[in-house]
């Protein structure tokens, strides 16, 4: 996906805000909360006076009184009607998944009658699905329309729905033939809701804003109140659930709860421990996924590629996202948050503590959202997998992906063996004679490394000394067959002391005296090593660098012994220290979700082979749905991870520690499940899951245990 934002975009926010920001939207907005109707407070006004500004379809084409904005308006609008304290109920079920129906499948009077006056808000419209006997089977709706003359009479119930007494029509799904199979029968109405028979009664709610139940007794409507075509109902339903379940309003809410949090933790005066602070680091980084996942979905839809199962788990991931921090603020704030206050956060997240346990129920219940997505990405029918989402990869990283692949095949030594692709050259400084393409490129190599489950750390140990080593005050004695050396494979880079200052020290003559930590194994061709007097460069010379092999938790690693080692201060900046200490983060993020991929693949395949009890593994719903999880937040972190190599390269915060930090856990987490659902054939020494379960252990501590990580990201 793209993560640039156009700069119509930007102009468009900064149009929301000073709309949002004006006097009458504060006057309108103070009557919603006033509650004058006994209800949820009628928002219509307000939607009104925003729609009248030309702020609430700002993706529609401009016919239809729409922005012909590209998806990113939406994003940005969503979040500004919630920062604000707008409610977004009415807005979603409206316009963005009614309106959007009406707009992809609507025949031409539908789309010039209902769109215009649906932008503005002269209209308002909501679903009509749920009935007394079903919520998430939805194909077995009891609601039917029958043939009367040239019309048609609908009879039934549809209950617990949002909104119903503020629409003016509803789209409403019912039986029209009996006869034919659940999902052949059914057929989509836009009904008006003051029609004769439509009695509409509130049903409280455990959140601010209440049910409805909805009767239709002999209620006549027209062909021309028929969405689609007779019987084909379900078809406009599961195009409608992939335009619905983009997460994105579930998104924002989580967002504006988190961000109270963290002003009343400033405003009360307190001062965060640790846990709470790593706690604000988990979800701002885990809201990031959500929101990327969202904005997948929503360009996917708008380039035509809409697709279910992607839907679902954004679905999934955005509101389960939201339902912990509102949970969560009960953590943060203790007891007092339970009591509304005089402020609006107080108020705010009072209210969401009690929205909170509906977030995963509606638009698509969470155990139904990963089902969707476990039949799609998990379960084996007779074919591979879908495909993972992602971001696109551009040509340049499209081809180094098919060439490491290829190299992968090879016998021979790795590191020179991606030394004829130009491994590590391609991505090393210019200063130092590489070719200087960006961390976008070192991401794919480490992520199809990880996935071969080969991670040659010393690669990466190499991009880090290279990167610490950029700028123009290097000693100007490095040899150049040093360099050309580490540019080509056939020597490598050492950093001592990554996470933190290593046990070297430095004697008044300028040696380095003392004990690594566990290196990569490799031909060391020079080392950076950081001690407690700062940084020094050594060139090893084996009187003076001793070194060790040994296995490190059954993976193949060194130290290095210096005994009166010369060496050379090196003037690294904090600037350049922590720059160099991001990239490697991404790309030890990148190796990590690598082996992910691959550890979960083979897990796929274990449980749709692997019979029990007369059937397979996969056909039990625990295995598949943790398996489902897996892959789909898998899918999550590669868009963050992505789109900080991306941050990275344009000289922005990428917010490295938090990323590795989380794919540290991911990866951790898939390679403990992998073992479990092998049972005792993963605990075989030489197991694919084995050999997996060994190497994440080890790389997913190597620059510092996530516990680590979260604390640095929390600072």
């Amino acid at each position: 996906m793209d993560f640039d934002v156009p700069q119509e975009t930007a102009d468009f926010a900064a149009e929301v805000e000073r709309v949002l920001r004006s006097p009458e939207t504060a006057r309108l907005l103070h009557d919603v909360h006033a509650r004058a109707d006994g209800m949820d407070g009628d928002v219509r006004p307000l939607y009104r006076h925003l729609g009248a500004a030309g702020i609430l379809a700002p993706s529609w084409p401009v016919e239809y009184g729409g922005r012909g904005l590209d998806y990113t308006a939406t994003v940005t609008l969503l979040e500004q009607l919630v920062a604000h304290g707008i409610p977004q109920n009415l807005y979603c079920i409206s316009v963005q998944n009614v309106g959007s129906l009406i707009l992809a499948s609507g025949d031409e009077r539908q789309r010039k009658t209902l769109l215009p006056a649906m932008a503005s808000a002269e209209t308002t419209a909501c679903i009509l699905f749920t009935e007394p006997t079903n919520g998430s089977d939805l194909a077995a709706l009891q609601t039917t329309a029958v043939r009367d003359g040239d019309g048609w009479v609908i009879n039934g119930r549809k209950t617990y729905n949002l909104k119903s007494a503020y629409a003016d029509f509803a789209l409403i799904a019912v039986r029209t033939d009996p006869q034919s199979s659940q999902y052949e029968g059914i057929t989509l109405f836009l009904v008006p809701l003051d029609a004769p028979g439509v009695v509409i009664r509130p049903i409280p709610s455990l959140a601010n804003e209440q049910f409805h139940d909805i009767w239709f007794t002999d209620v006549r409507v027209g062909d021309d109140a028929v969405f689609g075509k007779p019987g084909a109902g379900w078809s406009l339903i599961t195009q409608m659930f992939a335009a619905e379940r983009t997460g994105l309003d579930y998104y924002a809410r989580g967002r504006h709860w988190l961000n109270m949090i963290a002003e009343r933790l400033d405003a009360d005066g307190r001062r965060p421990g640790d846990v709470t602070r790593v706690g604000l680091a988990k979800h701002r980084t885990r809201l990031a996924a959500s929101k990327l996942l969202s904005c997948q979905v929503m360009q996917n839809l708008q380039d035509g590629n809409a697709d279910i199962a992607e839907s679902s788990f954004a679905k999934w991931h955005c509101s389960e996202t939201g339902q912990r921090i509102a949970w969560w603020a009960l953590d943060a704030l203790g007891p007092d948050v339970l009591v509304p206050g005089p402020g609006a956060g107080d108020r705010i997240l009072e209210a969401a503590l009690r929205e909170s346990p509906g977030v995963t129920i509606s638009g698509g219940a969470s155990e139904v959202m990963i089902d969707i997505l476990s039949s799609a990405r998990v379960y084996d029918a007779g074919g591979a997998a879908a495909p993972a989402p992602g971001p696109a990869l551009d040509p340049v990283q499209e081809r180094l992906r098919e060439a490491v692949d290829a190299v992968l095949t090879r016998t021979g030594d790795l590191s020179e063996q991606l030394g004829t692709i130009g491994v590590p050259a391609l991505s090393a400084p210019a200063s130092l004679g590489g070719a200087a393409l960006g961390l976008g490129a070192d991401i794919v190599i480490n992520d199809r490394l990880g996935h071969a489950l080969q991670p040659l750390a010393c690669y990466r140990d190499t991009a880090f000394a290279l990167d610490l080593l950029d700028g123009a005050d290097v000693p100007a004695d490095i040899p150049a067959d040093i360099l050309s050396g580490l540019l080509d494979g056939t020597s490598h880079g050492v950093v001592i002391g990554a996470r933190g200052p290593s046990g070297v020290r430095v004697k008044g003559d300028g040696t380095l005296w003392g004990e690594s930590e566990p290196l990569p194994r490799g031909t060391a061709g020079l080392c950076v090593v950081r001690t407690d007097e700062g940084w020094h460069l050594v060139l090893p010379d084996p009187a003076t660098c001793l070194v060790d092999a040994f296995e490190h938790f059954g993976t193949p690693a060194t130290r290095i012994r210096f005994d009166g080692a010369p060496a050379e201060p090196l003037p690294i900046t904090e600037e350049r220290w922590r720059r160099a200490l991001d990239a490697a983060r991404l790309r030890q993020a990148a190796l990590l979700l690598g082996v992910a991929d691959r550890i979960l693949e083979v897990a796929r395949a274990h449980v749709n082979t692997r019979v029990q009890s007369g059937r397979p593994l996969v056909e039990r719903q625990t295995v598949a749905h943790r398996l489902a999880t897996l892959v789909g937040e898998g899918d999550g972190w590669r868009l963050v991870l992505h789109r900080a190599a991306w941050q990275f390269d344009r000289d922005e915060d990428a917010s490295a520690a938090s990323v590795l930090a989380a794919l540290a856990e991911h990866a951790q987490l898939a390679s403990r499940t992998a073992l479990q659902l092998h049972g005792v054939r993963g605990m075989l020494a030489h197991s694919t899951t084995a050999t997996a379960y060994r190497q994440v252990s080890v790389e997913s501590t190597r620059l510092g245990s996530p516990a680590d990580l979260w604390l640095a990201a929390a600072a």
